[in-house]
């Protein structure tokens, strides 16, 4: 067989970042991609999910004229799509007014059907039943072959546009003759795939040769890993390859994190796109390489097979004429091979730097500003912000009281003249006796002990929040998720401004990352001196964290699996923790709820952050139950033994 007739199909990925309600920038995207693409002589190209929209769109989907708005920037994209074949992710509606999550197949400027999501998700931070109706009907696309740029069967396409349906898994025959396809392939969306026995078993029994995934898939640490995992699975079940193509970028609390990839039926990757950044992954298929194995499905599903045969008109058949190349011979040139593997510590770093930069540039800001206090927490959220923004763009407050000491002080400017950022000091002694006279003639010992500490954060959130009013910077906030769970912050004090960086970051991480930063940049940006010193809010003269709370390594594991993994005081007593100690950070946990749902957004990287993923209610009798019987707060009573 020589290579004109080799199933030799060229894939791409374009993995891009979206922005919400963005159509002119999201399509300009897309038909960068697509140029791009065509360049090299790809045959199907593949966006996220929703790449019209944007993801999550969240209430805007109930505003019909967003929908309308999506569906023309759909129609501008098909008429982009000259001499190519492209899975374009957007939101469809249908003439009740019902809407879809869908998978546009474009083909050579014309619209050739959608497929739309089946398995909507609904938990954690998805919502997706809240807006979208799930589909019903699955469908295969054929792509006609070409040679020497002549539509091969019975007839020939070369002034004629050819669209062809069929059903029931029907081959379709022209005049008696079949048709020869290039390539059968199927499209599915995201959790579609992660559902065992879903669409794409039907569409790999129906002789999908590729499965397209079209996905928004967050990142949180180690999901990559879950994704490629799944994935291969699903390669060896179906025998057919999985281009499973992610989007990238911040978008409030969610950070997406690419890694497009490309699986063959032996659950080899044999293509992958760059992590946190955008990325056009291409890759040559020889399908003959694979005999396709039988497929049989639990519960057969009727199929639509839509027949793409690209239009033949003089000008466009150089378009048509692709150059076969091997996969060994393009990896040098056009495809992506996969990054190099990263730890969990590094993810989690550029996960932070992504979703503070898009945060940060998509809500309109150029700069920001933050409290620099001489402790990790701050100088942490220091280097992310730089790194996001550049020095230039960022500003660094020391606010010091009578409780500071020298060494805070001094580490303060130390981490800001490392970084090369603007730097100002605000003293706060004076604002404090201001407030302490205020209050004397109403408090009858004065302003002291828990009032004295909260007036310091609050005063320290009120100048920053002044420089934010008077030079239109975003406050990022410093606490990270040890704290937040257990309510060990100031309401309107530390808590006070735009974006909370490292909220979801256990106190543990924390550490973890500072010296991975150092390690990165072989050099103290972060010094070993705030590293090393014992935490404290000084707030009070000797004050240190474990004065109220336990050491982080050991609140953090009973945080985790508390709050991610919904376990048991007993459970949790396997720690080694005492009875006593967790049951008063529990406590804690759910005693702070009202101050976590007034906090500002912040950047998921683990599996269960505040705010979408987890969701309790403030006022609640509950805990006293389960504090009292060892329960599980999530489990009916009849369910748990002590």
């Amino acid at each position: 067989m020589n290579k004109e007739n080799k199933k030799i199909l060229r894939v791409a990925i374009g993995q891009i970042n979206q922005t919400v309600g963005d159509f002119a920038g999201n399509i300009v995207k897309i038909k960068t991609a697509i140029d791009s693409a065509i360049e090299k002589s790809v045959d199907i190209i593949a966006f996220p999910e929703l790449a019209v929209c944007g993801y999550p769109a969240e209430d805007l989907l109930f505003k019909e004229h967003f929908i309308k708005e999506n569906i023309k920037g759909l129609k501008k994209i098909v008429e982009h799509t000259r001499g190519i074949t492209a899975i374009v992710g957007f939101v469809d509606m249908d003439k009740k007014g019902e809407i879809y999550n869908a998978a546009g197949v474009l083909s050579d400027r014309h619209f050739y059907g959608a497929y739309y999501k089946m398995m909507l998700p609904n938990y954690s931070v998805f919502d997706e039943k809240r807006y979208f109706n799930a589909g019903e009907k699955n469908s295969i696309f054929i792509l006609g072959d070409f040679v020497n740029g002549v539509g091969v069967g019975k007839k020939k396409h070369a002034t004629k546009e050819c669209v062809i349906f069929a059903n029931d898994f029907l081959r379709q025959e022209s005049n008696g003759e079949e048709l020869l396809s290039r390539a059968e392939f199927g499209v599915v969306i995201c959790e579609d795939l992660w559902v065992d026995n879903g669409p794409y078993m039907a569409q790999a029994a129906g002789g999908a040769d590729i499965i397209f995934n079209i996905s928004a898939s967050p990142y949180h640490a180690g999901k990559s890993k879950e994704r490629v995992d799944l994935a291969r699975d699903r390669a060896r079940e179906t025998n057919a390859v999985i281009v499973y193509a992610n989007l990238i970028g911040g978008q409030d609390e969610l950070v997406f994190d690419g890694a497009s990839f490309i699986v063959d039926p032996r659950g080899e990757i044999i293509a992958g796109g760059k992590h946190f950044e955008e990325d056009l992954v291409i890759a040559d298929i020889n399908l003959d390489k694979f005999k396709k194995a039988p497929v049989v499905q639990k519960k057969q599903n009727t199929l639509k097979r839509i027949y793409i045969f690209p239009a033949l008109k003089q000008e466009k058949i150089n378009l048509v004429k692709k150059k076969f190349i091997e996969n060994s011979n393009i990896q040098q040139g056009n495809v992506n091979s996969l990054t190099k593997k990263m730890g969990n510590i590094e993810e989690i770093y550029r996960a932070l730097v992504l979703g503070t930069k898009d945060y940060v540039i998509k809500n309109g800001f150029k700069k920001i500003i933050l409290g620099l206090s001489g402790g990790i927490d701050s100088a942490l959220t220091a280097v992310i912000a730089c790194e996001a923004l550049g020095k230039e763009n960022v500003i660094g407050v020391t606010m010091p009281s009578p409780y500071s000491s020298s060494e805070t002080f001094n580490d303060a400017k130390k981490i800001a003249q490392n970084l090369e950022i603007m730097f100002y000091e605000v003293p706060i002694e004076t604002a404090m006796n201001a407030y302490k006279e205020i209050l004397a003639p109403v408090f009858k010992d004065g302003a002291r002990g828990i009032v004295e500490e909260n007036l310091q954060a609050r005063i320290r959130g009120n100048i920053l929040m002044a420089f934010s009013n008077n030079y239109g910077w975003l406050v990022l906030t410093t606490g990270n998720k040890s704290e937040t769970a257990v309510g060990y912050s100031t309401l309107y004090g530390d808590t006070a401004g735009g974006f909370a960086v490292i909220k979801d970051v256990p106190k543990t991480v924390v550490y973890e990352l500072s010296n991975f930063i150092n390690k990165q940049t072989n050099r103290e940006l972060i010094p070993k001196t705030i590293i090393k010193r014992a935490p404290s809010a000084e707030l009070r003269p000797n004050q240190k964290d474990t004065d109220s709370l336990p050491e982080y390594n050991i609140l953090d594991q009973i945080l985790k699996l508390y709050i991610e993994e919904d376990k048991s005081i007993i459970d949790i007593q396997k720690t080694g923790a005492g009875k006593t100690v967790i049951k008063n950070i529990i406590n804690l946990v759910d005693k702070s709820e009202y101050k976590r749902r007034q906090s500002p957004p912040g950047i998921r990287i683990t599996p269960k952050s505040f705010g979408k993923a987890r969701r309790f209610p403030k006022s609640k009798t509950y805990p006293k139950h389960y504090n009292n019987l060892n329960m599980s707060p999530h489990v009916p009573q009849n369910e748990i033994f002590t």
